[in-house]
């Protein structure tokens, strides 16, 4: 009796959608992206630089709240985080790890578009903050029990690296839109976008790896096919296709910093979403099935949102905010 009920199935309808996989990935990218723009004021790197990361930190921060925000069944409520304190969960922790981290992002685009020396006590802040909000992002998917793929340590290291590639093709892409006009004139940052662009790149191919060595839990081999390696299959099209088109100019270079960007989330799409089908019982939701959800309505709607997001802040940020661009 007990063999013919083990084959009843019953089993939930994935409980994660489109949104978590691009918030998770926001929030990475912001977290790496704070830390990043901390220690460059630490070691004292140029206030452009700093302001670069910062104006990235926030568009991937607030990227990142929207996609943990939309998903809620009563997101209007979402301020009881905050009217009751409660530290049992992660997302009680992000509830206030995630605004400080915005706050203090935003201190630093404030501080260094004015040209002026950033204060060591916000640099600090950033740093942990950059580090709170990885551990958050890392912490919340590990937490989540009944998910093989997710509780495994490595994939803590795994995450935060598409947080770092993340962060570097959104940096590219602003100090693209903060220097084009330096960039077609061979200005002093045209040798430096072009080794950025390089590095993205590398990133690119680096995330076709890591995604190629996610492989099925134990147990589970069986009820994965090729589609489980479609993502990194992308991903090394995507990195071929840079190549082949080389960085000679501005649009070549959006494009690797996109494909990088874009990469990140598709590893994080491997991870969390097509992950979700060892959950319970692989053979009920396939890897094709979990792939396909990228052309849902609800994936689209993310993508859409999410990159219409980026869009207006990294236009709008530079200029409502001071910015270290004009000088």
């Amino acid at each position: 009796m007990r063999e013919i009920i083990d084959l009843v199935p019953f089993v939930n309808a994935p409980e994660w959608g489109a949104w978590e996989p691009l918030a998770l990935t926001m929030i990475l990218a912001g977290g790496v992206s704070t830390l990043g723009a901390g220690i460059a004021v630490l070691r004292r790197a140029k206030p452009f630089m700093v302001y670069v990361l910062a104006v990235a930190a926030i568009s991937s921060l607030a990227c990142g709240l929207l996609g943990v925000f939309v998903p809620l069944e009563q997101p209007l409520r979402v301020w009881e985080f905050a009217a009751h304190p409660s530290f049992s969960s992660w997302t009680a922790w992000g509830a206030y790890i995630l605004p400080l981290c915005f706050l203090c992002a935003l201190v630093l685009v404030w501080q260094s578009g004015k040209e002026q020396p950033v204060n060591r006590g916000a640099a600090l802040a950033a740093v942990c903050l950059g580090f709170l909000a990885l551990a958050y992002a890392t912490g919340e998917v590990r937490a989540c029990v009944g998910r093989a793929l997710w509780a495994d340590y490595w994939s803590s290291l795994v995450l935060t690296a598409a947080g770092f590639i993340a962060a570097s093709g959104l940096s590219l892409l602003i100090w693209l839109r903060l220097r084009f006009d330096d960039f077609e004139r061979g200005g002093k940052h045209a040798v430096l976008l072009l080794k950025a662009g390089g590095v993205c790149l590398m990133l690119n191919l680096l995330c076709a790896v890591l995604a190629l060595l996610v492989r099925a839990p134990r147990g589970y081999a069986a009820f994965v096919d090729m589609w489980w390696h479609a993502p990194e299959a992308i991903m090394a099209l995507l990195a071929l296709c840079t190549l082949l088109l080389g960085s000679a100019s501005l649009a070549r270079l959006a494009a690797r910093g996109s494909f990088a960007l874009l990469s990140a989330i598709l590893l994080l799409w491997k991870i969390v979403h097509m992950g979700e089908i060892f959950g319970r019982n692989a053979s009920l939701y396939p890897a094709r099935e979990a792939f396909a959800d990228l052309l849902s309505l609800d994936a689209l709607a993310a993508f859409g949102g999410t990159i219409g997001l980026l869009v207006v802040l990294a236009t709008v940020l530079p200029v409502v905010l001071p910015s270290s661009s004009r000088a």
